[in-house]
This record gives structure tokens, C-alpha cells and sequence, in this order.
């Protein structure tokens, strides 16, 4: 009978020391996003290119395209932010000091080079081939074991400033977790500020070319967040729109001036493009492909767990973006009234209107803002004062009530501007009949 004892009290005194070694993990009742093609998350990748650099240009068609047909896909399936270089050549006006210190995050021997999910997959150099190299990329990077989590971000349009708010959960992995080495995310959260669609000076074209997703700015550079499973972090920033720019040492203008140092922005901040790309990085990761003929990156850099944009975290809610439907525009002297019925089924949070005196993709100086009166049918209304002859631009900056950001397409206020009588579909045929009348007046004469 002591021996049965004995036998049982040693039996509960072992499995209560085992029980205090491994303990289940807690694990949220969230499914991870079903992601597109089956992936694990949204892989990202950080392009290291320059427009002075002849190999760099070489390849941006096969970048551009690659870009546009994921821009097109409505499940946003990957992100993308290009840090624009000096290195093979000076003369890059989005050659930012703090793109330079990006590249030296990851020892970059030189450009082009592409860091898929934070240097899991290192691609250096390019050439023919580049569209289907990068894409495969993509996928293997997509495709590979991550920790599990949920990313949002959101973005909001405020006169002079974007307000960004960051939402992180990690879902767990589920099981039994070692006190000695819990399950946790240890992380690393970057708010990267990209511009799309921009034309910039290539001294290598020797004309100016369409360059996309060019980094901006860091809002948020490298936040620790440390989280359990079902714990979930949420962090806002308030980025001030920049009008300087810091260069790196060695840049100069596409005329040869040295542009070390702070200087104005050479093309201003369109806020009708601007997009933030948020990436989770897992400081415990510093994982290579093991693909033959593929390479890692050699720096171990933390490896990225998922990314998102606001257009991402949209189709992730399945928040369809607020529109415009409609305008109605009325000229009152030199004033320019513009009336927009916007449509969300979330209802509207604010709305602005952002305009220029030049054009629809205005590139020479800041353009104007103006906040838009809102009613209660959604209703939004703006003045917009001009000066005679020039014509009015405009583009509304709207945020719903999911807080979904979306931006109009520019448009040409009816009435504005000098006419080019060229342009009038009548033009033509008007001409050929004074022609004619002149020519029968002549032969009566």
C-alpha cells in the first residue's frame, strides 16, 4: 500500500513539474487572412535602384509592368516601396539620406538590387528576365512559414499631414510553448511613406520618366513591439507632409550641382498618391531561401511577417473605397464652386479638395488645400478663388467612415483656362470652309 502511494505522489509531483514546463499557448479565435494564391502573407519587396544608373533603367520596364499588374489586382497581393540610390550615378533627385540608410541596412553592393521580405530572397544586378525573376520572388516569399498575424493600416488626409494608424495582432501558433522559450513575436514595425506616378529627370533616358511606389519618408522607423498570441498592438503617427530634403553626401543635380544637405524638394509631394506601407519584420528571423541558384541576403537582416496598405487593410475588411459620383461645377467671377456627391456605405468621414493653376499632375510647387463642407447626404462643397485665364485642377481626398482613404482623379474645372481652339472638334471642318469662301471670293474677284 506505502509503495502505491509512494508510486502516486512521485507520478503528481512529476507531472506537475512537466506541467509547469510546457504550457499551451493561447491562440486567438482569428484565422489568418486568406491571402491571395495561398500564401502565408503579403510579402514585400524593397527595390534599390537609381535613375542615373544605366542597368536600373534597363530593367524598369520589367519593374513597371510587374508593379502595374499586381496595382491592378484588387486583393493587393504583395507591396513594394523603390529607395532611389546615387550609386551609378548622382543626379537621382529622390536620393534621400535616409534611402541611402536603407541600403545600408542591408549591405547592398550596388544597383539595381531587390530584397524580397526583408532579404529572405536577395536579387542583385538584373537583365533579360527580370519580370518573370522578380515574380517568382514574389511567390517563393509568399509561400514560406511566417508567425502568424493580422496587419492594418489606415491613412488620413488632415490639410498639411496624413495621420496613419498602425493595427498589429499576433495570432499564435498554437500548441504547447516552453516557458524557456515562449511563443512570442518579437517584432520590428516601419511605416514606410511612398509616392506613386511621378515624373522625374533620368540622365540615363535623358528625359523625364514615370518612376513608382518612390520611398518619401520613414513615419515610423523600426518600433519594437514584443506581443503573446492574441495580443495586439496599435499605434498612430502624425506625418507632417516635408518640403526639404536631406541628401546624401555625393549627390548632385541633374546640372552638376552638389545637393549635399538639406534642400526643397525638387518634385513636391503630390498627397493625391501618396500611400504608407506598414511591414512587420521578425527580429527571431533572419531565414535564407534554400532554392538552388537563389541567395539570401548576406547582412541576416530580420526577415518581414507581413506588410499592408491601406488599400490592402481595405480589401481585407472587404471595405469597398468611398467615390465620388458626381460633380456639379458653377463659375462665379473669378470663383470656382465645386459641388461632389461622394457614396460610402460607411458614410463619410472628411473630405478635401486639393487644386492647382497648371495641370492635372502638377510637379513645380505644393498644391493648394482646402477643407470641403460636408452635409448630411454627403454631400461636399469647396471655393476654389483663380485668377482670370488660368485654368483650375482639382482632385478630392476623401476618408469613409471605416476609415477607407481614396483620392479622385484630376479634373479640369469646366470654364477655366485659355481654350486651345486647336483642341475644338470643329476646328477642322470651320478652317476648310474659310478656306473655300476665300478661294470663291477670290476667282469672283
Amino acid at each position: 500500500m506505502n509503495f502505491t502511494r509512494n508510486f502516486i505522489a512521485i507520478a503528481v509531483c512529476f507531472l506537475f513539474v512537466i506541467s509547469s514546463l510546457v504550457t499551451p499557448s493561447v491562440a486567438t479565435n482569428q484565422e489568418p487572412d486568406e491571402y491571395p494564391n495561398g500564401w502565408t502573407h503579403r510579402p514585400i519587396m524593397e527595390q534599390f535602384t537609381s535613375l542615373g544608373c544605366p542597368p536600373c533603367m534597363g530593367i524598369d520596364p520589367d519593374v513597371a509592368k510587374l508593379w502595374k499588374e499586381f496595382r491592378e489586382d484588387p486583393s493587393a497581393p504583395v507591396t513594394f516601396v523603390s529607395f532611389h540610390q546615387i550609386n551609378g550615378g548622382s543626379d537621382d533627385e529622390f536620393a534621400s539620406q535616409q534611402a541611402k540608410d536603407r541600403y545600408n541596412h542591408y549591405s547592398v553592393q550596388g544597383t539595381p538590387d531587390a530584397q524580397f521580405d526583408g532579404g529572405y530572397i536577395e536579387e542583385l544586378g538584373g537583365g533579360d528576365g527580370t519580370y518573370d525573376t522578380y515574380k517568382d520572388h514574389y511567390y517563393e516569399s509568399g509561400e514560406r512559414d511566417v508567425k502568424p498575424t493580422e496587419l492594418r493600416v489606415w491613412q488620413e488626409f488632415r490639410e498639411d499631414r496624413f495621420i496613419f494608424t498602425v493595427n498589429l495582432t499576433y495570432l499564435g501558433e498554437g500548441g504547447f510553448s516552453n516557458p524557456l522559450d515562449p511563443d512570442t513575436l518579437d517584432s520590428s514595425v516601419y511605416l514606410f511613406v511612398v509616392e506613386d506616378d511621378i515624373m522625374a529627370w533620368s540622365s540615363v533616358e535623358e528625359k523625364e520618366v514615370i518612376t513608382h511606389n518612390v520611398f518619401r519618408e520613414t513615419a515610423l522607423d523600426g518600433e519594437q513591439v514584443q506581443l503573446q498570441p492574441a495580443e495586439t498592438w496599435t499605434h498612430e503617427v502624425e506625418w507632417i507632409i516635408p518640403d526639404t530634403i536631406m541628401y546624401p553626401s555625393g549627390h548632385e543635380d541633374k546640372d552638376g550641382n552638389p545637393q549635399e544637405g538639406e534642400h526643397p524638394i525638387l518634385t513636391p509631394i503630390n498627397p493625391a498618391e501618396i500611400s504608407v506601407v506598414a511591414v512587420v519584420y521578425d527580429n527571431d528571423d533572419t531565414s535564407r531561401t534554400t532554392t538552388s541558384g537563389k541567395t539570401g541576403n548576406a547582412a541576416d537582416t530580420p526577415r518581414a511577417a507581413n506588410s499592408a496598405t491601406p488599400e490592402s487593410t481595405a480589401y481585407d475588411e472587404q471595405n469597398e473605397p468611398p467615390k465620388v459620383l458626381s460633380y456639379d461645377e458653377q463659375l462665379d467671377g473669378n470663383i470656382a464652386k465645386v459641388s461632389a456627391v461622394l457614396e460610402d456605405e460607411d458614410g463619410i468621414g472628411s473630405a478635401y479638395v486639393i487644386y492647382n493653376f497648371h495641370n492635372g499632375s502638377y510637379d513645380n510647387a505644393s498644391w493648394g488645400v482646402m477643407p470641403m463642407e460636408l452635409d448630411e447626404n454627403n454631400v461636399a462643397i469647396a471655393s476654389i478663388q483663380f485668377s482670370e485665364g488660368d485654368p483650375v485642377w482639382y482632385r478630392i481626398l476623401l476618408v469613409d467612415g471605416k476609415s477607407g482613404f481614396a483620392a479622385s482623379e484630376a479634373k479640369q474645372f469646366e470654364g477655366t483656362g485659355s481654350k486651345v481652339v486647336e483642341d475644338s472638334p470643329g476646328f477642322g471642318i470651320l478652317a476648310v470652309t474659310v478656306a473655300l469662301l476665300i478661294g470663291l471670293v477670290r476667282r469672283r474677284d
